[in-house]
């Protein structure tokens, strides 16, 4: 049975070299007459690191701190709102320059989706919530161990993902 792609998540990390796997994902979605969702995943700092950083310094005085910041957070907030949209607008010019270098006219951007969080988890929910068939994203080369060891989120991604995964080698930064 040849299986139908008739949704396409591309995650991207905004490197220059992502363009090299965004090329793989329109490339398919123009050939099986996909839809391709881009999704960019702005990460928390890790719960970890807070918890870390709270027990260091007590309960109180992290209290303290959380009520004294407030306003700079919400304005934190604000302004990773308007990051999003920013980030979104490149990623829809991004996927103009690209669909008529590769004339693929046929290829439409379902959504282009900024989220935030955990960037595993992210692509995850979002593959599932898309239906997504196929994940594409690429990869950076980890030293001479690549072959055995790829980037942690590709590798959670591969071990966790309900569809396939193309994993895209990235070229070295110029």
């Amino acid at each position: 049975m040849i299986p139908e792609i008739k949704k396409i998540l591309f995650t991207t990390d905004l490197s220059k070299q992502a363009r090299h796997a965004f090329s793989y994902a329109l490339s398919m979605a123009n050939q099986y007459g996909a839809s391709l969702t881009i999704l960019y995943v702005m990460e928390d700092p890790s719960p970890t690191q807070s918890a870390y950083l709270q027990a260091f310094i007590g309960d109180e005085r992290w209290e303290e701190l959380r009520q004294s910041h407030e306003q700079e957070i919400r304005q934190i907030l604000i302004g990773k709102q308007r990051e999003g949209a920013m980030i979104r607008e490149a990623l829809g010019e991004m996927f103009a320059e690209t669909q008529k270098q590769f004339k693929a006219p046929g290829v439409k951007a379902e959504e282009i989706v900024v989220t935030q969080g955990e960037a595993v988890e992210c692509i995850l929910q979002e593959a599932e919530a898309r239906s997504s068939d196929l994940i594409v994203m690429g990869y950076h080369p980890r030293g001479r161990l690549e072959a055995a060891v790829i980037g942690s989120v590709s590798r959670r991604i591969l071990r966790r993902a309900k569809v396939p995964v193309l994993l895209v080698r990235l070229p070295d930064a110029e």
